[in-house]
């Protein structure tokens, strides 16, 4: 397989460190069967790391104006690290909606990197028995209706314990640490989605081995671990039952937490990261038809399936915009 790999030289698309695709392409290119292609026009596939973004209904323009990727999209396959991505472009995703991906299209992929470095060595250290059922410390406003409910159902709970901040990804190193200490003192670690269904919580609970708690409907587990021995998920319906789901696991808690750790070293540490992101992309490509067209492909961006599961088409663009108006009136000035 010919593969084709665009950098910032090549399209405005790219994400502007090229340091990602440049390892990834090294380990695609390590196999037998894969050769590193330097015309988009004689290769069989194409791989974008594309730019980090909030993408609407504007962006298929943005493609189809782009010179490659306008050209050959049926030939395309993102990686893509986006909050709730729209899943315009084939390939790999951190953080696409269940509702969004397309088995035969889409992978997901966890996130490429740890943002807080305490989470690295938190397993080497001795840590005491846990002292809660679940612990999570977050910030309410990237999820509101979740994370909020969260907060006020818990903040007085003598088992679980929640904490509010208003940091986003510039914790100081007071803060990572509080942070890692919370994880290590309970049983579980409750990952409810926040601006995206995947947040950060979920792999660097498993790096640490204490069990994740997904509560986020929309949330796509990365292939590979078996899920269902490490982790619970909890329905966002569910929420005030969780206390009464959680004390049903604590007897295996610790062996969940084993088994976080064994996948997560298995298939998510930092230096197993990019051969992860190669397997996925290529699993991606091997799916493509022979059939599939450039014209199919810009069909599927403008269809009405793909303009409904990301809220693009004109009711739901009005009833977001009303309940944004609604909410901002709603909210009292500082």
């Amino acid at each position: 397989m010919r593969i084709h790999f665009l950098t910032p030289r090549h399209t405005a698309l790219a994400e502007g460190d090229p340091g990602l695709i440049e390892e990834v392409r090294d380990r695609l290119v390590a196999r037998s069967e894969i050769e590193d292609c330097p015309s988009p026009e004689a290769a069989d596939a194409i791989v974008l790391h594309e730019r980090y973004s909030f993408k609407e209904w504007r962006y298929i323009k943005t493609l189809l104006a782009d010179p490659v990727v306008g050209r050959y999209p049926h030939k395309v396959y993102t990686i893509n690290l986006d909050d709730a991505a729209s899943g315009l472009l084939r390939g790999v995703y951190a953080s696409m909606p269940r509702k969004r991906l397309r088995a035969g299209l889409h992978r997901a992929i966890p996130y490429a990197r740890v943002p807080n470095e305490f989470v690295l060595t938190a397993s080497d250290e001795p840590h005491p028995p846990p002292t809660h059922l679940a612990t999570w410390r977050g910030n309410p406003l990237s999820n509101a209706a979740l994370r909020q409910r969260l907060l006020s159902l818990y903040v007085n709970s003598p088992t679980i314990k929640v904490e509010s901040t208003d940091s986003w990804l510039n914790h100081n190193v007071d803060e990572r640490r509080h942070y890692v200490d919370l994880l290590l003192s309970a049983h579980f670690a409750l990952c409810p989605a926040g601006w995206a269904p995947a947040t950060f919580r979920i792999y660097e609970s498993m790096a640490i081995g204490v069990p994740p708690v997904i509560i986020a409907d929309q949330y796509t587990p990365p292939e590979g671990p078996e899920w269902g021995r490490f982790s619970i998920q909890v329905p966002e319906k569910d929420l005030p039952r969780l206390e009464e789901i959680l004390k049903a696991h604590v007897p295996k808690a610790a062996e969940m937490g084993r088994e976080a750790r064994k996948a997560w070293l298995q298939y998510f540490r930092p230096d197993q990261m990019m051969q992860y992101y190669a397997d996925a992309l290529l699993s991606c490509m091997q799916s493509r038809r022979p059939s599939d067209s450039a014209a199919q492909e810009i069909a599927r961006w403008r269809s009405w399936s793909t303009y409904w599961t990301n809220d693009w088409t004109l009711p739901q663009r009005a009833n977001i915009k009303l309940r944004r108006h609604l909410f901002s009136r709603a909210t009292p000035t500082p």
